[in-house]
């Protein structure tokens, strides 16, 4: 996996689709975010960012996230 396409969740442009690479946060929000099965390594894609405001897919599941959590979660963005 080349780190060229490695951005904070909150700059990926939406309908992209990328892969969770860290999760940079404390350990209570990294528990929360793993419970709405969101971890290193997941497949996301980004379906609303709002100046980092983020809805986003995974799976049939959609989750919203804001953008303090957002730009604490590191991705790798597909081509």
């Amino acid at each position: 996996m080349s780190l060229a396409n490695t951005q904070t969740l909150s700059q990926v442009a939406e309908h992209a689709s990328a892969h969770i690479h860290a999760v940079q946060t404390d350990t209570p929000t990294r528990i929360r975010l793993l419970g709405m099965g969101l971890g290193t390594g997941t497949r996301i894609e980004i379906l609303r960012n709002r100046k980092g405001d983020i809805v986003l897919g995974n799976g049939n599941n959609r989750i919203s996230l804001g953008h303090t959590i957002t730009d604490k979660i590191v991705v790798h963005v597909q081509e």
